[in-house]
């Protein structure tokens, strides 16, 4: 269990960027007549910081997720789509997509409820929202998938965590390998729960070809 636990009485925070290279998914079958512009830089959140709201100042996970995110999303509308492009403003594209990622410790529960169990931290949540819209602002094609997987901290950490609640004397030292085994399991998890939704939208996007091919 992710069970909080009093690292430190200064704040410590965990930093990572998220792989570029975590979809690895081959191209559909045949691919849909349009091209996407994904606009990262409006779209894509810089960071997302997860963190433990029972100790918030001793256990914060900060994953830089534009590139990653960015490089993943790309890869996914690419085996599905004829054309992506990314930030360039100077050709028409069919569709523009926007894409929410959102990121949280929460209890069984994922769907649009991060706030609301952040309390419990049995397990990471992860949802992402794609829009596609056409340059004439028509209502947007919009697909959501939400992935929730159990966490558990690492067996290391767990006895790094065990030796620095009693022998708070090292926690200078004990404290960063512990951020850096549980923040480790974190990005990961995260990048795998990522790899999962993003499936799942290109799923959910081919069985609503009918409506984003242009030919």
């Amino acid at each position: 269990m992710f069970t909080a636990t009093v690292l430190l009485l200064c704040s410590c925070t965990y930093h990572a960027k998220i792989r570029p290279d975590i979809y690895k998914e081959s191209d559909r079958p045949s691919k849909i007549s349009a091209s996407v512009l994904l606009l990262a830089d409006q779209h894509i959140p810089a960071e997302i910081l997860i963190t433990d709201t029972e100790n918030s100042d001793t256990q914060s996970f900060l994953l830089q997720t534009r590139e990653g995110v960015t490089a993943a999303l790309t890869k996914a509308l690419e085996t599905l789509f004829q054309q992506v492009a990314v930030e360039n403003h100077q050709t028409s594209y069919d569709f523009v997509a926007a894409v929410k990622v959102e990121a949280g410790l929460t209890r069984n529960n994922c769907e649009g409820e991060l706030a609301k169990w952040a309390v419990r931290k049995d397990g990471l949540c992860t949802i992402v929202t794609l829009s596609l819209r056409r340059e004439n602002n028509e209502k947007p094609v919009t697909v959501k998938s939400s992935k929730w997987r159990e966490f558990r901290t690492p067996g290391f950490a767990s006895s790094v965590r065990w030796l620095n609640k009693h022998t708070f004397i090292f926690s200078p030292v004990l404290t960063p390998i512990y951020m850096q085994s549980q923040g480790g399991a974190l990005r990961k998890q995260f990048e795998d729960n990522l790899t999962d939704t993003l499936t799942d939208i290109i799923l959910q996007l081919e069985e609503k070809r009918a409506l984003l091919d242009t030919h």
